[in-house]
């Protein structure tokens, strides 16, 4: 098992990156979490947790700078952090985010 945390930056915000990152880690039957930061606009912290090669592959789609869903929803860059931030610890989860109210209409391309 693998069990990483980065932040990402790009149109990262506003664009549905948490749900499109989160159905992305529920696709490939691994545990994911995100947070917007609340200071930059253009920065989600991220978790991910699964079979190493299913969460390399995820993450190598993220950097690959495209967009990930219909909201053009993008990551420029990815930074991978020292430590892990637990699930617990993150606004959305692959546990709670059928629990949020989305906008509808998104289509997921991760």
């Amino acid at each position: 098992m693998k069990k990483i945390s980065f932040y990402v930056t790009g149109n990262v915000q506003g664009a549905m990156f948490r749900q499109t990152f989160i159905r992305g880690a529920q696709k490939r039957k691994i545990a994911g979490g995100a947070t917007n930061d609340s200071k930059n606009h253009h920065l989600v912290h991220c978790s991910l947790e699964g079979e190493e090669p299913v969460v390399e592959e995820m993450i190598n789609k993220l950097q690959e700078r495209k967009p990930l869903n219909s909201w053009n929803a993008q990551v420029n860059e990815l930074h991978f952090y020292d430590h892990f931030i637990e699930f617990s610890d993150h606004q959305v989860t692959t546990n709670n985010v059928n629990n949020y109210n989305w906008s509808p209409g998104v289509d997921f391309y991760l």
